[in-house]
């Protein structure tokens, strides 16, 4: 993946906004939370959208960015809410710069974002501040989660609104600006949403798992998806439940993606699903 020109053009795009900061302060703390970056598969499906559209990465490059400048913010606020040692096998940014610096710096974040993405169209400005707004509804959902026993469908919606809208958006806002109609920019935004929760219980079920423990510390914990089934059924059969889950999300996704002709970023696209069945089939047991 990180040869594709996708992923060239975010980490230009990234040392670009690096580059602008003024302050060394906060170029230095936000320069250690976008660079502890994993896959960026959020700017990757706004580009890969768009090109599957029809459209050009040049003309998506800043939503992307806008993307990832508020999935960024939106972790260093996590990371703050959840008392978050470690991110990506780094120390988190409060713990590294201190708590008012990664609260200036996620400001910074989301602000930059704001401004990224202020050239588009409405229905693209939409679609992205739909995400920032669902994202501070999740967080809370996500905080009240631990004080309940939440049920499916709690966890659904908490999932949506925190985790599953970045993509949702992604989504969408690739398909726009690429040029497609509603009914196509319905269809994957669709899809986004989707992988979004598809993505989120696999994450669950790999830390339910345990497989990646150093991979992320926290002191406080959200109520992940295997322990909803794990409320009335075995472990092994909460894990079987989450995959399930996994799976029939992916056929949904397969559908979507018939519809769209033979293209390079739809075999890009298909390889991010195929990140989902990896896990889903090989890391997970």
């Amino acid at each position: 993946m990180q040869e594709w020109k996708e992923v060239e053009a975010i980490n230009a795009g990234i040392d670009r906004v690096i580059g602008a900061v003024e302050l060394p302060e906060i170029k230095m703390s936000i320069a250690h939370s976008l660079k502890t970056a994993g896959k960026r598969l959020r700017p990757v499906s706004v580009l890969l959208l768009a090109e599957m559209n029809g459209g050009r990465i040049e003309d998506a490059t800043d939503a992307a960015l806008a993307m990832e400048c508020i999935h960024t913010a939106s972790l260093i606020q996590d990371d703050i809410v959840d008392e978050g040692l470690k991110r990506r096998g780094e120390d988190t940014s409060h713990q590294k710069f201190g708590l008012f610096m990664a609260m200036v710096s996620g400001d910074y974040l989301i602000s930059r974002a704001t401004m990224l993405m202020s050239k588009y169209e409405p229905k693209v400005v939409y679609a992205f501040s739909k995400a920032g707004l669902y994202m501070a509804e999740g967080e809370l959902l996500d905080v009240k989660s631990r004080k309940i026993k939440p049920s499916l469908d709690d966890y659904v919606e908490c999932v949506r609104k925190k985790t599953a809208v970045m993509f949702e958006s992604s989504f969408e806002i690739g398909a726009r600006i690429g040029g497609a109609d509603e009914e196509h920019a319905e269809s994957c935004r669709l899809m986004g949403l989707e992988f979004g929760i598809a993505y989120q219980i696999v994450d669950d079920l790999i830390e339910f798992t345990q497989i990646d423990d150093e991979h992320k510390k926290s002191a406080l914990k959200s109520f992940i998806l295997p322990l909803v089934y794990a409320e009335t059924v075995s472990r092994q059969e909460a894990i079987d439940q989450c995959m399930k889950q996994v799976e029939e999300r992916i056929a949904k996704i397969d559908k979507a993606l018939s519809g769209y002709p033979d293209s390079e970023a739809k075999r890009k696209l298909v390889q991010l699903v195929d990140l989902l069945r990896s896990y889903n089939g090989v890391k997970v047991k």
